[in-house]
């Protein structure tokens, strides 16, 4: 099995942590390749976002974008995301109405590894959270990104890039498997608080991820969130108070049409 660390060249954060891979983590120079074992490393030029089926382009069995993140409001951050557009726009790469395949147990790993190395190493005013699934590259292989960043004046340091570094290896080293607890998470905000917790805790692993801003969705659209993650959901996560009535009341029927368990979170 072939799993990537994929690393932007123009991304001084992903460039950063491939440093710290290959420094740190044994991995070896082979072929002109950095591999340990079956997970290799390797550079793009272009931005993460834009690296439009780079799965396929590497012939990959799952792929991890270790990248910067930016937060309007100012705020430091450690992030794991799927990958994907909900509606007719694709700002920021990706294609419109396009989800990327994705993994719940690679977000699962990358979460809670990001919370124990943050812990382990004592860094103090950061958040670890998921984001909902947002922006692109498309790709049809699983894949995920982890994100490190704040403001413009945050001050990044190696034992930041050593968090970011440790959770890409663990999630690429993610053994794929279906499991009871895989879902699909419906509502709330933008960086996902109830489905943070419930990850973190180990309740369940949730795949893609649609917030309130975005919705209501269509059912093609909860076909994708369903098909799209390769453990294959059988629950589906509605953060209630974070969905109008209405809305909620037509997302159960389509979910429900699909063979999705609604379990109100």
């Amino acid at each position: 099995m072939k799993r990537c660390i994929v690393i932007s060249k123009a991304d001084p954060i992903s460039i950063g942590v491939a440093e710290i891979l290959i420094e740190s983590f044994d991995f070896k120079l082979d072929d002109q390749t950095y591999r340990r074992g079956e997970v290799e490393i390797k550079f793009i030029d272009q931005k993460h976002i834009y690296a439009e089926e780079i799965g396929e382009r590497l012939g990959a069995d799952l792929v991890v974008f270790p990248s910067s993140h930016k937060s309007e409001k100012g705020i430091q951050a450690f992030l794991t995301h799927p990958v994907g557009n909900w509606k007719d726009q694709a700002l920021y790469g990706g294609r419109p109405r396009k989800l990327s395949m994705t993994s719940a147990l690679m977000l699962t790993n990358s979460l809670q590894t990001l919370m124990s190395e943050v812990d382990r190493l004592g860094i103090k005013g950061w958040d670890v959270r998921l984001e909902v699934t947002h922006h692109g590259p498309y790709t049809s292989i699983p894949s995920i990104f982890i994100e490190v960043g704040g403001s413009d004046t945050s001050t990044i340091t190696s034992r930041e890039l050593e968090v970011v570094a440790t959770a890409s290896l663990r999630a690429a080293e993610t053994e794929i498997h279906d499991a009871d607890n895989i879902a699909v998470g419906f509502g709330g905000g933008h960086y996902a608080p109830t489905f943070t917790k419930l990850v973190s805790e180990g309740l369940y692993s949730i795949g893609h991820m649609c917030p309130k801003y975005a919705l209501p969705i269509d059912d093609e659209m909860v076909k994708q969130a369903i098909e799209k993650v390769v453990e294959k959901p059988r629950l589906a996560l509605i953060d209630w108070k974070g969905i109008p009535s209405q809305q909620r009341t037509e997302l159960i029927s389509i979910l429900e049409k699909h063979g999705l368990e609604p379990v109100k979170v």
